[in-house]
């Protein structure tokens, strides 16, 4: 299967769905906002979230600083 992660391809080695993915690419999970097809998905939502073949996912991090 290949998505699209912040618009290059990638393909999940083992990674099903969305916390699945968070956690191969090793992500701090609290730090990390998704989105799914431009819409943002609720973290309490990441496991029930599969991922399909050309989705696009977007990954945001947030970073401390002012």
């Amino acid at each position: 299967m290949q998505i699209w992660l912040n618009d290059e391809a990638y393909s999940p080695k083992t990674a099903s769905d969305l916390l699945a993915l968070v956690s191969e690419l090793s992500l701090p999970e609290q730090s990390v906002a998704i989105a799914l097809n431009g819409e943002i998905i609720p973290r309490s939502q990441w496991q029930s979230t599969p991922l399909t073949e050309g989705v696009q996912v977007a990954m945001f991090q947030a970073i401390a600083g002012g």
